[in-house]
């Protein structure tokens, strides 16, 4: 009679639940097992001189090595104590080799790399030191990571600093310099970081150029740097944001173009003239800072007195004229007086650049205007006048007081006298003492023939 075998359902059902749960069990604790390349949170389970031993969890402890623990700067030694928490890197797992290695240098440098991939994705600025050169741009801190910004990314200010520089020596000036920059590429695999100074200068200056707009006021006073010359005038650069220098605000003497006083990349100081906020436009002036001209006129020359002078420009109403001793003082020669006779346009009398005898007409400072005359340099209206200074200068003695005392007026009516001559002769004209002999007997009277 044959054995008999008895198959309970219920049983078999119940060694199979026990089987699987342990084959799932294993499989959860080998998927709680730290790997290779793995950021584990622990906690430091033992400090000593050699090693530090953390629990990071799933029954597991590993330690950080001796070469790592020797390395370690002091401040950090000190924060690993007993129960405090940290952040590590698996550099080995488990075998029968030995335990787990951890790395908190590791750690730390992973999590910078994702900083920086973070960074790059919020397009976000930053700021670092440039740590060292080579010939194709700088290397520049990015936390404790490194970052390298090519020639080509840089500023244009900064490649304009170093052009002429050779290749290899072209940035070391720079080192220890701050620069703002944006991250445009990371590459984990490569170690590599790629950053743009010029891609973090359109923001930068942009919140610069609105902080300085609501500090700015009009009077004040500011560096600045010629960013480009146009017909009208001069844009500077004051610290991020550009200005207008009027071509009539660069000098106090005519100006052609701004070319024949200024050019690009020149460092000049500039007065506040004007603030639009809305408009964001600031009017400068250069001639502001300079020493005005017209403020001592009064006190140097007088109406009647004779100057030598520079034609510097004609137009179909006159000729502008600078005064020989101050080339910022510039007068107008009325078509009207420069000759008796009618005169079709100004180059029938005077050219450009050419040294002439005026005398001055009026003065009128505040609103600076000279008006000078070429047809009364040697009118008989003024033939004492001049008469006096003329023999003062002959004989190197200080003429009388004609001019409410102005020596520096007596001075430049004496050097012209010694010209007027040479002058008069040439245009066909008595000297001043010819034509007061010639004007005997009649009498002058206040400056005026009978």
């Amino acid at each position: 009679m044959g054995e008999y075998s008895s198959s309970d359902p219920d049983s078999n059902n119940a060694e199979q639940t026990v089987s699987m749960g342990k084959l799932l069990a294993g499989e959860q604790l080998d998927a709680m097992l730290p790997k290779r390349g793995e950021l584990r949170e622990g906690t430091i389970a033992r400090v000593s001189p050699n090693e530090i031993l953390v629990d990071i969890g799933a029954k597991s402890e590993g330690i950080i090595p001796e070469n790592e623990v020797s390395k370690m700067r002091a401040e950090t030694r000190e924060q690993l104590q007993e129960g405090a928490p940290v952040t590590l890197y698996v550099l080995r797992e488990a075998s029968q080799d030995g335990p787990i290695v951890l790395s908190l240098q590791k750690a730390e440098e992973m999590e910078e790399w994702q900083q920086a991939v973070d960074k790059m994705k919020a397009r976000s600025i930053h700021t670092g030191t440039i740590l060292e050169n080579n010939r194709g741009g700088v290397v520049v801190a990015v936390g404790h990571l490194h970052g390298f910004l090519p020639a080509s990314l840089m500023s244009q200010e900064r490649q304009r600093r170093n052009m002429d520089s050779q290749p290899a020596e072209r940035w070391k000036d720079m080192i220890g310099e701050e620069l703002t920059f944006k991250i445009k590429e990371v590459d984990t695999q490569e170690n590599r970081i790629i950053i743009s100074e010029r891609a973090a200068e359109k923001e930068a200056r942009a919140a610069h150029r609105a902080e300085l707009l609501i500090n700015i006021e009009p009077g004040q006073t500011h560096s600045g740097r010629v960013v480009s010359l146009a017909d009208f005038g001069a844009f500077v650069d004051i610290g991020g944001i550009d200005g207008l220098a009027h071509v009539s605000q660069l000098s106090w003497t005519h100006v052609d173009h701004p070319s024949k006083v200024l050019e690009v990349g020149q460092e000049i100081d500039v007065r506040i003239l004007s603030v639009d906020r809305e408009r964001q436009r600031i009017g400068l002036s250069l001639k502001a800072l300079q020493e005005d001209p017209w403020a001592a006129i009064a006190d140097r020359y007088q109406e009647g007195q004779l100057v030598r002078a520079i034609i510097t420009r004609l137009t179909k109403f006159g000729a502008f004229a600078a005064l020989k001793d101050s080339d910022h003082i510039e007068g107008l020669v009325h078509i009207s007086e420069l000759a008796d006779a009618g005169v079709a346009h100004p180059k029938e009398i005077v050219k450009e650049n050419e040294e002439v005898t005026l005398r001055i007409k009026k003065i009128d400072a505040n609103s600076h205007r000279l008006a000078l005359s070429l047809k009364d340099v040697a009118s008989p209206r003024f033939a004492e006048l001049d008469y006096t200074f003329y023999v003062a200068a002959e004989n190197d003695d200080e003429p009388e007081d004609l001019y409410d005392g102005s020596d520096m007026a007596a001075g430049e009516n004496r050097e012209v006298a010694h010209q007027l001559s040479e002058v008069a002769q040439s245009d066909g004209v008595k000297e001043p003492g010819e034509v007061i002999d010639a004007q005997k007997p009649t009498q002058i009277d206040s400056g005026e023939t009978e």
